[in-house]
């Protein structure tokens, strides 16, 4: 604990003397990663002088001060005109590129996680497979100290860059679309390689994937269309994504990114108060499902009670008070099978063995700032985010939320009577449920978070963050003693170290962090957080963290 201080206190102190540097002339609401500024407004450019007046013929702004719930986020930008400071093509079509380099480090007080642990668990040597029997932990042995041993990263992944595309209006009807492609891991590739050492390539030589590829269609009474891969509807993300240094997503938020089919569409109540139903249907759980899923939502928001606030690690910006509901239905089928995960078998159930079970969840995800932005000018706000998951089914919507639960766990797809290669060609993912005689029963899963953000005067340009999240499973124990914890793990950890020894049922992560942008494209962070996970077996284990991050947007 005291290696873990003694670090922390140089990390923050070297984070502290470069918030000494002079201070940088800063745009009143825009900085490179916040939406164009609201109607009536004052921006500067990156030189810091005030931005010139829009030219008489000039592409007007959209008139709406609060538009889709994508078009306010650096996340997803998608401007009618582009902000002063980004590459811009301006014809016919607007055309925008931007993007930003990341680099990162961190100290861990364990071995539990690679670089951005997600949704995985904390570890140590009585939470984790002895190599030899996987009944037992590892103890003592290499393995287990190993664990308990601290361990220190570097990475530039999350690097990202994007295309924002609008075409002129066409009888009514506007189209945008957003590429967005980022750096991270190599699914080829685990932090430790099978046979010993390390992959450095996973963190030196991270892949080129697609994050948002879509196309968004504005027509002139029916609300948008949106088709191609965007944020889930599930938790109106990605608004719901608190303000952590952690490469996200970090525990207890819904984040996901998938292939679907929207509508939505912006009622104007009154002058500042907006209502967005939406419904989606998007990819299932997995690709053998027989139906996709369903997702519904609702959202509040009054755009004259703004709030300054940051999504993630990028996403500074201005957004409205708002309150969402939504709710997500998947369809799980199947058949069982008694299979042998090292060899192909014959799957021994018969046709009246196989299920077919929809699951459902919900969530609620509130935007508050406590102290809003004044006459549109950010500085001395205060704002709280809060989301609450609760249901059946939705595990997939938190990447690496598996609760330790192994592979022979899974329930497969594999028709009976025919040849599988392993329960996990295909099987159902992760933490979703269990095989239990003729049954599917799935885990019921609750995660919940608070982060509250504060922004200093805006001649500062330095914000503070505090906050804690939760993922639970309300059954998982219970099922645990039914079977035997031991019987139910093997799930492997984030960094391809060890396999876990039994499930656990509850990861807490609290965090605080302090940000300041040197520039208005230069930006840190500094965090500290401590992972707090509980077993199956009684005992708890902790990581703590401390992170540090910086950007350079563009």
């Amino acid at each position: 604990m005291r290696k873990t201080l003694q670090k922390a206190v140089g990390l923050l102190a070297s984070g502290l003397l470069a918030l000494g540097a002079p201070a940088v002339s800063m745009a009143d609401n825009l900085s490179p990663d916040t939406p164009y500024s609201h109607q009536g407004n004052t921006a500067n450019n990156q030189s810091g002088t005030p931005a010139p007046a829009p030219a008489a013929n000039s592409v007007p702004t959209d008139p709406d001060s609060y538009n889709s719930e994508f078009h306010n986020s650096f996340q997803n930008l998608m401007p009618d005109a582009p902000p002063p400071g980004y590459t811009s093509m301006l014809g016919k079509w607007t055309t925008m590129m931007y993007g930003f380099v990341e680099f990162d480090t961190m100290y861990d007080s364990s071995n539990s996680f690679n670089n951005w642990p997600f949704n995985g668990g904390a570890a140590n040597a009585g939470t984790i497979q002895n190599p030899n029997n996987s009944k037992v932990s590892a103890g003592n042995d290499a393995l287990g100290k190993t664990i308990n041993s601290s361990s220190y990263g570097f990475d530039v992944n999350n690097s990202r860059i994007g295309f924002a595309l609008s075409s002129p209006v066409y009888h009514g009807y506007k189209l945008r679309a957003l590429l967005e492609m980022d750096f991270l891991a190599d699914p080829g590739e685990s932090q430790y390689a099978v046979a010993g050492g390390e992959n450095t390539g996973y963190f030196t030589n991270p892949i080129f994937r697609i994050r948002h590829f879509f196309m968004d269609i504005t027509t002139p009474g029916y609300g948008n269309f949106l088709l191609g891969q965007y944020w889930s509807l599930f938790g109106w993300q990605p608004y719901n994504i608190y303000n952590s240094v952690q490469i996200a997503p970090a525990p207890g938020t819904l984040y996901g990114r998938f292939p679907q089919a929207r509508w939505y569409k912006i009622i104007h109540a009154t002058d500042g108060l907006k209502v967005e139903p939406a419904i989606s249907a998007m990819m299932p759980q997995y690709n053998a499902s027989g139906m996709p899923a369903f997702v519904e939502g609702i959202k509040i928001a009054d755009s004259d009670w703004m709030g300054e606030g940051m999504i993630g690690d990028t996403g500074k910006g201005q957004f409205p008070m708002s309150l969402g509901f939504s709710a997500i239905q998947s369809d799980y089928d199947g058949y069982f099978q008694q299979t042998n995960v090292n060899k192909t078998t014959n799957a021994s159930s018969t046709f009246n063995s196989g299920f077919n079970s929809w699951t459902s969840a919900e969530a609620v995800d509130l935007w508050l700032p406590i102290l809003p932005v004044r006459n549109g000018k950010p500085g001395n706000n205060l704002t709280l985010t809060a989301e609450y998951s609760w249901g059946q089914g939705d595990a997939y919507q938190f990447p690496n939320m598996n609760f330790g639960i192994g592979p022979n766990n899974f329930v497969s797809n594999c028709p009976p009577n025919t040849t599988c290669s392993s329960p996990l060609s295909p099987g159902l993912p992760a933490g979703e449920g269990f095989a239990n005689g003729n049954a599917f029963v799935p885990l019921d899963i609750q995660t919940y978070n608070v982060n509250l953000q504060y922004y200093f005067p805006d001649d500062a340009h330095t914000s503070i963050s505090l906050g804690f999240a939760v993922d639970n499973s309300s059954n998982l124990q219970s099922i645990a003693d039914a079977v035997g914890a031991t019987t139910l793990g093997g799930a492997g950890s984030t960094n391809g170290l060890y396999k876990y020894l039994a499930p656990w049922t509850r990861n807490t992560f609290t965090f605080v962090n302090i940000w300041h942008d040197f520039t208005p494209a230069v930006r840190a962070g500094l965090e500290y957080g401590q992972y707090d996970t509980l077993y199956t077996t009684g005992i708890s284990a902790l990581d703590n963290r401390v992170m540090m991050s910086w950007f350079y947007f563009f």
